[in-house]
């Protein structure tokens, strides 16, 4: 298996504020979880928008 390809992704949880790092997968998205607060965050750059869009999904 090739990791050369894995780019990390380093940003603080919107909900808790605690620093997290995740990777990016093939199709450019990174999913996070925070280990504090455990919200799982998706986010992928649009290229068409020149945004990113973070999703923010609390756990139960």
């Amino acid at each position: 298996m090739d990791f050369s390809n894995l780019v990390p992704v380093k940003l603080y949880c919107p909900n808790c504020g605690h620093k997290v790092t995740g990777y990016k997968d093939a199709s450019g998205g990174t999913r996070i979880t925070c280990d504090r607060c455990k919200v799982v965050m998706y986010s992928k750059l649009h290229t068409t928008k020149k945004e990113t869009l973070i999703r923010v999904i609390a756990p139960k």
